[in-house]
């Protein structure tokens, strides 16, 4: 993983916004959001998403103000393998607000 991913992935949940709690001397963190929305193509977040560590939503086209120019945009979210990839690195347990 480079670095760069790993930064993505961190603010894809947040965790460059609020910090993990201790408790028992282990670090917990439970994401208040699992998203990172970007323009089309993004090479990291495809190279996150082959690892099995992301999944992409739908893309959504919009066009520029000037209604000229259209992009496409899209939503990419960590998987459960993602997060506990991102806990062990940093070496925090990642809650899934899914699953709690």
């Amino acid at each position: 993983m480079y670095p760069n991913e790993i930064d993505l992935m961190i603010h894809a949940v947040g965790l460059n916004y609020k910090k993990p709690y201790i408790r028992h001397g282990k670090r917990f963190y439970k994401p208040y959001r699992n998203y990172f929305n970007t323009t089309l193509p993004d090479e990291d977040w495809v190279k996150i998403m082959e690892k099995g560590h992301a999944i992409m939503g739908v893309e959504r086209v919009h066009k520029s103000q000037d209604g000229e120019k259209t992009y496409k945009s899209v939503n990419f979210y960590l998987t459960r393998k993602g997060l506990d990839y991102l806990g062990d690195f940093l070496n925090i347990h990642i809650y899934d607000e899914k699953l709690n």
